[in-house]
């Protein structure tokens, strides 16, 4: 990494040097040129060492502390320049003299880079000529080998042989996009080589290779002139393209080349591979192939074919499932990339001699990786990639959080957004692998909700290794807790020990890593803090400020207990990333604001904290401000608004001090994007004159994708029912919007611009009292999720009809509705039920507490979950009865209900009756609960022949007795519950036939008195639980049949405690086989055993 990082910081100091041209006569002591000259004699030296060097460690100490000092230089111009800043100061005559130490130190550095120059002697290495051979033998290895990608294949030819050729103007261009050894030129290659392109469309395929630095229309122009041949069509594969073609470009290419193939129009076909998202976003392609991962079937037989056949070596017993090889899961980490899956196997099969076990096959491997892979990655990417070793294996990375840190680092050579995700999304799935999302997680971390979607990931385990073993070297150490790993030189620390009083930071890390430019502490949400548990002292902050103030770009102190950050923090003035977030700090210090450069302040769950600095209008490059969970901040600081650069704003609080509640600071702020909170709108005192009328606090932010308006009304108090209603109107956002929840408000009705909304996938409306309709939505194109909860009022949701719209909800997929008591009707004026629409696509209906909802919108087609809770059922007789005429066929997979995976009904009087249940042919899931009317199973229960679990608790009438031939269709039945059913004296009549059932529960059954010896027929058990069944006396001899059963839990029978007792027991023989056992009396322990 030395290389990169040397490369890096050099260009950084020709920026800075380029920055301060013309010289101001302060200083004119400093030959610019000379310096430059030399920096970039140094860099071409540089790049050819390959490996650690005595010199190249000599040049980096020099150059490192060069391009701390070039930036002393820009910082005390800035301050300088600032007649603000120098009234606020008074540092002008200590600012001369700093100057001139500082011109002092950067000629002395020259002299030091000039002596090194002349030093440099080649090191003779042979890493070239390994290089050369770890290419030579994956091209051998993959020169015949094709799997998958027919698919895509097919995808690219149809586009070329359906080309419009009269449209000329523009050439037609595919642009295949995709990480490194994803396959990209593979798939050129196959599409080129196919006989249909070659033959009867008469393409000939050109090849141009490695445009990295500059897109020179001319020199293509040339090459294809040279190759082409009379009246064939062209198809150009330009091939690794990372450069931005600039506009014209194209137009001009298409000239030209027509020109030469004799003035043919058809004769352009541009086929673009790049492994660059941000590059190819800026082509006018008329499609883009995102380039996936291979499946697990393809990447297993894409590794047999390069490894050879791979045969277990373990013995494996009969009586239980293969055993999987571990070449198999290895594979799998591959995460689907080609360039993995062949360099794991090509080094396995020449460590192993194509057999045997173990991880001798890694070192090689990380070494071909390297050359293949990281030594042709662009500057920038080798040290994104190279910081990524500071992060723990298996680690869950926030993608936002990671940008920021690079950002904040300098990697990215472009500032914007969205080039860092960009960025990031080259490393997506070869490093990184998306991550199943885990809300606890996000929860702790603070996670603002942005445009990467919450997306977390993690690092393959190679690349992993990759990153820490080969590249890191002594700039990126993850100290331990002796500290035996710190280096001299090193940059960057990561811990991988939770800080506190009792293990502190290591001394040797303040005595060696004297130019330290991150400290990171990694999220551990394994290991929280307690709320006044206090981690580090000020003490220990004001050292870890004083003793890196001159290098710490990143400082992460998240989740310490800290109270109190300490003033001395304004001298680490190069910080462009603070973490302060779960502390319990209650106020910043003022100087805070002079961290001029910081880009990213987090402060989330900061519980205590109640006021931001007041000169905030001073971090004019903070483009992060996490404030999510600052339930205690009660207003914004004045001059937020000069904050232009904000992208992240997570929270904005409404204050009664400030005009319009202080929401027209935030006018101007139309960068941000991602999530924005307002909280305590209840505050606002708005007068709807004209001037109010014309604000548009939210409307210009077309970034903004998440947005939350919350009111927090005093329930003692009387709330302005009409400054909610007008004020509503001024918060539209801009139509980009995607997801919008409203809390608390407590006007009659929502603003009509909701209906304008027309990205907006989400619409959440909670704890709203006085509203009694909705907006019509029933038009918006996206919206997958509508959530209704305690809307007392409420009384229909659309306040007209709309029968005859083209499409009603055309994309909704979720609907719940829950404590709406007064709730009767969908619609102002009912609809007759065979002219009602229905929703087309839903997957999810909730309803809970909607005790008069009678009339809505059918759902024939609802394939996932529906939960009725307290409300009623007739909705579902009209969905069964009314249904549209195209789901009324003999086909059993398309009448209503059939494609149903999971029902809960609770609190309902009446059962289904069985026409009903012979349509839930694919329900895997029941549960009924708290239905007290209920008496009988109901007839047609047989039909439910998916069902895998089914669960009935507290049904006090319910004899489950009455209909015993019912649970013989229950073929797939794995998990039955039972609970609270007093009229239960046994197992119920014909459950002992179910011989696929595998967990069996009883709960607080007072009238179970026996168990049947016919129980020994559920051959299939593994889980028997019998709770507070306090008049069961015995166990069955029945029992003794169930080899199956491993785990026997019995808690709260005191009839059977005594019988259960080793060896002295009665109904001991029945069980003393069975492996886990527990007898109790005590329920906690079985709570805890469940």
């Amino acid at each position: 990494m030395d290389v990169a990082m040397l490369s890096h910081s050099i260009s950084n100091i020709l920026q800075s040097t380029s920055s301060l041209k013309p010289l101001p006569s302060r200083l004119s002591g400093l030959d610019i040129t000379q310096l430059e000259n030399i920096l970039t004699q140094i860099n071409d030296k540089v790049h050819k060492h390959s490996h650690y060097s005595e010199w190249l460690q000599k040049v980096k100490d020099v150059v490192i502390d060069l391009n701390d000092l070039m930036e002393d230089l820009r910082y005390k111009e800035s301050i300088t320049d600032s007649s603000k800043s120098l009234i606020k100061t008074g540092l002008n005559i200590i600012n001369r003299y700093q100057f001139k130490k500082a011109i002092v130190q950067v000629n002395k550095a020259t002299e030091e880079l000039e002596l090194l120059l002349k030093e440099e002697k080649t090191v003779i290495s042979n890493t070239n000529e390994k290089r050369k051979l770890a290419y030579k033998d994956f091209e051998k290895s993959t020169e015949h080998v094709a799997v998958g990608r027919e698919r895509e294949k097919k995808e690219i030819i149809d586009k070329l042989l359906k080309m419009n050729k009269v449209d000329t103007a523009v050439p037609f261009v595919i642009a295949i996009v995709g990480v490194p050894g994803i396959g990209k030129t593979k798939l050129a290659r196959l599409v080129c080589e196919d006989e249909q392109v070659k033959g009867s469309s008469g393409f000939q395929a050109i090849w141009i290779n490695g445009l990295h630095h500059q897109f020179d229309v001319e020199s293509i122009v040339k090459s294809v002139t040279d190759r082409y041949v009379h009246k064939k069509r062209v198809l150009l594969v330009i091939d690794d393209l990372r450069i931005e073609i600039e506009n014209g470009d194209l137009e001009k290419l298409q000239k030209k080349l027509a020109q030469a193939a004799g003035g043919r129009t058809d004769t352009v076909i541009l086929v673009t591979t790049t492994r660059s998202s941000h590059v190819a976003n800026k082509i006018a392609a008329r499609h883009v192939l995102k380039l996936q991962g291979l499946n697990q079937e393809e990447s297993w037989s894409l590794f047999q074919q390069i490894h050879g056949p791979i045969t277990s070596t373990k013995k494996v017993q009969s009586t239980t499932e293969p055993e999987r090889e571990p070449e198999r899961e290895i594979v799998e980490g591959c995460a689907g990339v080609p360039l993995l899956i062949v360099i794991v196997a090509m080094v396995m099969k020449k460590q192993s001699g194509g057999g045997g076990r173990g991880d001798n096959w890694i070192p090689k491997a990380l070494e071909t990786l390297k050359f293949i892979y990281y030594d042709n990655l662009p500057t920038y990417q080798k040290l994104c990639f190279a910081y990524c070793s500071l992060f723990p294996e298996d680690y869950l990375i926030d993608a936002e959080r990671l940008i920021q840190l690079w950002t904040a680092e300098g990697f990215l050579i472009n500032p914007e957004q969205q080039f860092g995700q960009a960025c990031f999304k080259d490393f997506v799935p070869l490093v990184f692998h998306q991550a199943e999302e885990e809300s606890d997680y996000l929860r702790y971390c603070g996670v603002v909700r942005n445009n990467m979607n919450n997306c977390l990931y993690r690092m393959n385990p190679l690349m992993h290794k990759l990153a820490r073993q080969e590249i890191a070297g002594n700039e990126n150490i993850t100290v331990d807790v002796m500290g035996e790993r710190v280096q001299d030189g090193m940059l960057r620390v990561s811990f991988d020990f939770a800080l506190d009083l009792s293990c502190e930071i290591p001394d040797l890390v303040f005595q060696k890593a004297k130019k330290l430019r991150t400290f990171l502490l990694p999220y551990n949400i394994n290991n929280p803090r307690l709320p006044y548990e206090v981690k580090v002292t000020t003490s220990t902050c004001d050292k870890i400020f004083d003793t890196f103030k001159c290098s710490l770009r990143v400082l992460d102190l998240h989740d310490l207990g800290i109270k109190t950050v300490p003033s001395s923090i304004e001298d680490v003035k190069y910080l462009r990333y603070l973490d302060l977030s779960h502390n319990n700090i209650e106020k910043l210090p003022s100087c805070i604001t002079n961290l001029i450069h910081l880009q990213t302040l987090k402060l989330s769950q900061c519980h205590v904290l109640k006021e931001l600095p007041k000169d905030m209008d001073d971090l004019s490059c903070l483009n992060h401000l996490d404030l999510e969970g600052c339930l205690d901040l009660t207003q914004m600081p004045s001059g937020i608004n000069k904050l232009t650069s904000l992208q992240t704003l997570s929270l904005f609080v409404a204050s009664k001090k400030q005009v319009t509640g202080g929401l027209r600071s935030l006018t101007d702020l139309n960068n941000l994007r991602g999530h924005l909170e307002i909280s305590h709108l209840e505050q606002v005192k708005f007068s709807p004159s004209k001037e109010a009328a014309k604000d548009d606090f939210l409307k210009n932010k077309q970034h903004l994708e998440f947005l939350t308006l919350r009111w927090d009304h005093d329930e003692e108090e009387e709330s302005n029912v009409d400054i909610d209603n007008k004020f509503i109107d001024c918060l539209e956002p801009h139509q980009n919007l995607k997801e919008l929840l409203v809390v608390g408000y407590h006007g009659h009705m929502l603003s009509n611009w909701l209906a304008s909304l027309q990205f907006l996938g989400k619409f959440t409306l909670n704890d709203c009292p006085n509203c009694k309709f909705l907006p019509p939505m029933d038009q918006l194109p996206h919206l997958k999720v509508l959530q209704l909860r305690r809307l007392d009022s409420l009384k229909f949701i659309a306040e007209n009809n709309h029968t005859n719209t083209p499409k009603f909800f055309p994309s909704l997929k979720e609907l719940a509705i829950s404590d709406c008591p007064n709730l009767k009707s969908w619609w102002e004026k009912d609809i007759r039920e065979n002219d009602r629409p229905s929703f087309s696509c839903i997957s999810k209906l909730n309803i809970q507490y909607c005790p008069q909802l009678a009339s809505m919108p059918l759902y024939p087609g609802l394939d996932d979950e529906l939960v009725v809770v307290e409300s009623s059922v007739i909705s579902m007789k009209d969905t069964m009865k009314y249904a549209a005429p195209e789901i009324k066929t003999s086909n059993s997979q398309l009448k209503p209900f059939s494609k149903l995976k999971s029902m809960v009904v609770e609190r309902i009087d009446h059962s289904p009756p069985e026409r009903w249940l012979k349509n839930f042919i694919s329900l895997e899931e029941l549960h009924i609960r708290d239905c007290f009317n209920l008496a009988s199973l109901p007839q047609g229960f047989k039909s439910l022949s998916s069902l895998q679990t089914l669960t009935i608790e507290r049904c006090q009438e319910l004899d489950l007795d009455k209909h015993p031939n019912e649970w013989e269709g229950l073929k797939n039945l794995r998990s039955l519950t039972l609970r609270s059913i007093p009229k239960l004296k046994s197992l119920p009549w014909g459950v002992e036939n179910v011989n696929t059932l595998k967990d069996l529960r009883i709960y607080d059954c007072h009238g179970l008195t026996f168990l049947p010896e016919s129980i020994g027929n559920l051959t299939s058990l593994e889980k028997l639980v019998l709770s507070e069944c306090r008049k069961l006396d015995s166990l069955p001899k029945g029992m003794e049949k169930l080899e199956s059963l491993n785990t026997l839990i019995i808690m709260d029978c005191p009839l059977l405690l005594p019988r259960c007792q080793p060896d002295t027991g009665d109904d001991w023989p029945q069980i003393a086989n069975i492996k886990n056992k527990l007898v109790k009396e005590t329920s906690q322990d079985l709570m805890d055993h469940l």
